[in-house]
C-alpha cells in the first residue's frame, strides 16, 4: 500500500490514479462533515466536489510533509464558508424564512378563526337556553360567582342554580363535546 505521502506527492505531479486514490478514501468523511454543517444533501454533495476539484487544482501547492486530512479539512470550511456567502444559499434562506413565516402566520390565524369559530358556537347555544338557565350559566362560568352567590341575586334556590348549570352543561357536552366544552370556558373568559 502506498502511503499517504506518496499518495500527495503523486498528485502533485499530476497523477489521477493517485488523486483518485485519495478521493475514493476521504470523500465519504468530507461529505459526511459537510452534511453535518449545511442542511441540504444536494448542497452538501455539491460542496464536497468542489473540495476535491479545489484539491486538484492546487495539487502543484500540496506539501507531502504536511497533515492532508488537515489541510483537506480546510479546504471544506473554505467551501461551506463560501457556501454560506453566496447569494444562492441568502436567496434559499429568505425563501425559507418567508415560508416558516408565512406557515406561521396561517397556523395563527387558522388557530384564532377556530376559537373564534367555537366561541361562537358556544355564545349560540348560550343564547337558545331559557332566560334564567342562561342568567345562571352566565353568573357562574363567566363572572365567576358561586352558586350561593347567583342564588341570593337571582332570589332563587341553590338547587335550582345546580339544576340549571347541570343542565346548560349537558347541553353543551352534547353540541360542542366534552373537551370542547371545557377548553371553551377559557375561550370566553379571554
Amino acid at each position: 500500500m502506498v502511503s499517504e505521502q506518496e499518495l500527495i506527492e503523486r498528485i502533485r505531479r499530476g497523477d489521477l490514479v493517485s488523486f483518485k486514490a485519495v478521493f475514493e478514501r476521504y470523500y465519504g468523511g468530507v461529505h459526511a462533515f459537510t452534511r453535518g454543517v449545511v442542511d441540504n444533501g444536494f448542497h452538501a454533495e455539491e460542496i464536497t466536489q468542489n473540495v476535491f476539484i479545489r484539491l486538484w487544482l492546487k495539487r502543484e501547492a500540496l506539501d507531502p510533509s504536511r497533515n492532508f486530512k488537515a489541510f483537506l479539512y480546510t479546504l471544506a470550511r473554505h467551501e461551506i464558508a463560501d457556501y454560506f456567502r453566496s447569494d444562492c444559499y441568502d436567496r434559499r434562506r429568505l425563501r425559507l424564512d418567508l415560508l416558516h413565516d408565512a406557515e406561521h402566520v396561517q397556523e395563527q390565524f387558522a388557530a384564532a378563526y377556530d376559537a373564534d369559530r367555537l366561541r361562537q358556537l358556544v355564545l349560540d347555544e348560550i343564547d337558545r337556553m331559557p332566560a334564567q338557565r342562561r342568567e345562571v350559566f352566565r353568573l357562574s362560568r363567566i363572572e365567576g360567582l358561586t352558586n350561593d352567590e347567583i342564588a341570593r341575586r337571582l332570589r332563587i334556590s341553590k338547587r335550582t342554580v345546580e339544576g340549571h348549570l347541570n343542565a346548560a352543561l349537558r347541553t353543551l357536552r352534547v353540541k360542542v363535546g366534552k373537551f370542547v366544552c371545557w377548553l371553551t370556558f377559557f375561550i370566553l373568559l379571554q
